[in-house]
């Protein structure tokens, strides 16, 4: 698959936060049309993600809200490696959200440094920090 960018997205746990997500994988096709986007995400997203066209898979993460699941995680990780990413982005902000592309291999982590600051730099490579003006 020369040319191929393939991204992997840890998608958000909520369903307006999934829609709104979207934006995201419309953006990243526009960027680089031969983008093939994977995303990682709760068993209830995957139809949501099944109808959207940007979205070539949704992969079901089989570990519940607020669990670490650290064995599944693992396990899913290095299942995905042999996918050959060229990018993660990580959507939740929690430290355990950034587990499986690290435990995947994936060369170039996006993430936002959330609950576990020191935790995200060890997962994420690059991580974001957004500032909310009130």
């Amino acid at each position: 698959m020369s040319g191929v960018e393939k991204v992997l997205v840890v998608g958000p746990s909520w369903v307006g936060d999934m829609v709104m997500a979207q934006a995201l994988y419309r953006l990243l096709v526009q960027r680089a049309e031969k983008t093939e986007i994977h995303v990682v995400a709760p068993a209830w997203s995957l139809p949501v993600l099944a109808r959207m066209p940007e979205v070539t898979r949704g992969i079901e993460l089989a570990v519940g809200h607020g669990e670490l699941g650290l064995v599944r995680r693992y396990a899913l990780g290095v299942e995905l490696r042999a996918e050959r990413y060229t990018h993660a982005i990580v959507l939740p902000r929690s430290a355990k959200a950034a587990l499986v592309p690290w435990f995947a291999r994936i060369p170039q982590r996006t993430g936002f440094r959330g609950e576990w600051r020191y935790g995200c730099s060890m997962t994420c490579g690059d991580s974001i920090r957004i500032s909310i003006r009130r």
